[in-house]
């Protein structure tokens, strides 16, 4: 009898178990099939707003198996984290990255050959230069990408950090509040924040986001902000009161980042001083010398001009 019974209850855990694979299968499918077509209208709508931009990557494409042969300087793991960095601006990959830098050399390699037949001064140099120049091209595109992304983001926090301290404190909850923030401002904070919301609502834990979200900046700001956002999770504590400690200290670190780029400039401008503005003074000064010394009624070289 404790046999039967035993075999019953193994029985009905194996199909409680089929049970909620099949549902877990279907909500995979179904999420996949909605970022599918988000995935979907983001490329429709790039091929309606620029062909051209389609067209270069179509050959970005047919090259990159090309492109991967031929690393240097462009090592796949640090192209993939400026990509990252830089969200993936028109759908770029690391493949397309490879293949853009074959494209562009031609390119220079086209302008080199152009300049050897009209007979160009330095057409032989530039016949070297011109591919050199196209193929790191692309990949310090992406680069300064990245960073200016990054720097847009660090430029946007203060608004956000105010923006958030006033619907907290109003009563809305931190998810109403990143939802709001999202949907009323434009960025590229703006837009990592709405990956993030998504992948809360996704069923991501928390603070996975919150480090994933970490993954694709760079911002100090952004990461002493996103640290004290999980302590506070984790411990429970108010997180209005988070967000305008963090303000306060954010000011205070602008006010010190101020200091060091003035005292960085100091430098540079002295050698501009040094080496432009100092010598163009004294030219001035030796000119005015010499244009009196020849020009003047009683110089013995007037009658020569």
């Amino acid at each position: 009898m404790i046999i039967f019974m035993v075999l019953f209850l193994a029985w009905i855990s194996l199909i409680i178990a089929a049970f909620s694979y099949i549902k877990f299968r279907e909500q995979k499918q179904q999420i996949d099939r909605y970022l599918d077509e988000k995935f979907d209208k983001v490329v429709l709508k790039a091929k309606d707003d620029d062909k051209l931009i389609n067209r270069a990557i179509k050959w970005f494409d047919q090259l990159a198996p090309v492109g991967n042969k031929i690393q240097l300087l462009s090592d796949p793991v640090e192209l993939e984290e400026h990509l990252l960095k830089a969200g993936y601006p028109y759908g770029l990959t690391v493949d397309r990255i490879q293949g853009a830098k074959i494209v562009f050399a031609l390119i220079g390699l086209g302008f080199g050959f152009f300049g050897v037949i009209l007979g160009l001064p330095l057409a032989s140099f530039a016949l070297v230069f011109y591919p050199l120049i196209g193929y790191c091209i692309p990949i310090l595109g992406i680069r300064l990408l990245a960073k200016r992304r990054q720097e847009q983001i660090r430029y946007d926090l203060p608004d956000f950090l105010d923006m958030m301290s006033i619907t907290l404190q109003a009563g809305m909850s931190l998810d109403s509040a990143l939802m709001y923030f999202v949907n009323t401002s434009k960025g590229p904070l703006s837009e990592e924040l709405a990956k993030m919301n998504q992948e809360i609502r996704f069923g991501v834990q928390r603070e996975v986001a919150y480090r994933a979200l970490l993954s694709r900046t760079e911002s100090p700001e952004l990461d002493s902000l996103i640290q004290s956002m999980i302590q506070a999770h984790n411990l429970g504590t108010p997180i209005s009161e988070t967000f305008a400690q963090q303000a306060e200290e954010m000011r205070k670190m602008r006010g010190e980042r101020a200091k060091e780029a003035a005292g960085k400039a100091e430098p540079k401008i002295s050698i501009v001083g040094g080496l432009i503005i100092a010598p163009s003074i004294v030219l001035l000064i030796i000119g005015s010398f010499v244009l009196k010394y020849f020009f003047s009624d009683d110089s013995p070289f007037k009658g020569m001009f």
